[in-house]
Formats: structure tokens, sequence, C-alpha cells
């Protein structure tokens, strides 16, 4: 299957991520960074101001000028388009957070003549951390380092995954995905044991 094609393959995609992301500690570190890497991209996103006026969709979406409708709006509706494909329940329980990042995102440049340099900060410092995971904790390379668009495109989702899975939610696909995570982790010492043998 192509690579495109394995976006829309949930039990894939959360193999792929998982393999990168099994240490309880690297997971704790995203479940706290990632969501803040979202939510200052949307705040960058913001910097386009409102990108239509949504009084020609009629008075009964005035309520979008809450949220721009600017870059951060579009992406945030892209975000959670996307994960309505691959996962319908997941996304309808995620949609809140996501739809009041974007809300926030946009409130916080409207509302903080600093909006963007605190956003690069807390950007800069999260990504950070992740990479600190990655090296210290899981003693793996992130997953950006192989596919960039699973790294970006489906992180946040993932994220919450991991909450969902440690509430009970659907205890069959979490199993399945740790066998293949499992494998996959198997498979990756291996390669780097004969790495090691053949360097020595």
């Amino acid at each position: 299957m192509s690579v495109f094609g394995d976006l829309f393959n949930l039990k894939h995609q959360l193999v792929v991520y998982g393999s990168h992301h099994n240490n309880r500690v690297n997971i704790l570190i995203h479940i706290a960074c990632v969501p803040l890497i979202l939510w200052t991209a949307l705040v960058f996103a913001t910097n386009t101001g409102p990108l239509f006026d949504p009084a020609f969709l009629g008075p009964n979406f005035a309520w979008l000028k809450a949220f721009g409708p600017d870059g951060g709006f579009l992406a945030a509706v892209f975000y959670l388009s996307y994960y309505l494909l691959l996962a319908p329940d997941a996304a309808i329980l995620y949609a809140p957070f996501i739809i009041y990042m974007s809300y926030s995102a946009t409130q916080f440049h409207l509302s903080n003549p600093h909006a963007n340099e605190i956003a690069i900060a807390l950007h800069v410092f999260s990504w950070i951390m992740q990479f600190i995971g990655h090296g210290v904790a899981e003693k793996r390379s992130p997953k950006l380092f192989d596919n960039l668009i699973q790294a970006i495109l489906l992180a946040p989702f993932f994220v919450f995954f991991e909450v969902l899975f440690a509430l009970g939610y659907r205890p069959q696909l979490k199993k399945e995905m740790q066998q293949g995570v499992d494998a996959d982790i198997k498979a990756f010492k291996a390669k780097k044991a004969i790495q090691r043998a053949k360097a020595n």
C-alpha cells in the first residue's frame, strides 16, 4: 500500500506511531507537548487574519467571527476532517478539543501583542522536550525523520488515542496495535544489533 493509502489505515498508523512512542516517559512528554505544538502552530496560522466574511453564509454563521475565520481555523477544520475519515468515533470525541484550540489561538493572537513571540518560545520548548524524550527515554529517533506527514498530521490525534486507550477505549484495537508495536521494536533492536556487530 502507498504512503498516502496508508494514511487511512488506522491500525497501521497506530503501529507506526506507537513503535516510536512506547516508553512511558516519552509518551507523557508527548501528551503534554504535542497539543502545545499544535496550538502554537494554530497561533502562527492566525496571522493570516480573517480569510472571508462569514456574513455571506447567513446570520446562522455569525459565530465564525470568533475564529477569524483565519488560517488557524482552516487548519483545524482540515485536521478534524481527516481524523473523521480515519476514526470517526475518536474524532468526534476529539472535536471539542481542536475546536477550542482554534478558538483560543485566534483570541490569544487578537488580545496579546506578543502572541507570536510567546508561541515561538512554547513551540521550540515543546520540540526540544520531544527530542529529549526520544533520545534519553525512548532511545529511538522521532518518526519525524522517517515520515514528515505522519509526524505532523497524525501526532495530535495519536496522543489523544494514548489517553483514550488509558481510559479503556477499544481494548482489542489497543491489543492489536501493541502486538504490531512489539514486533516492530523487536525488528528494530535486531537490526541495531547487526549494525553494531558489523561495526566491531
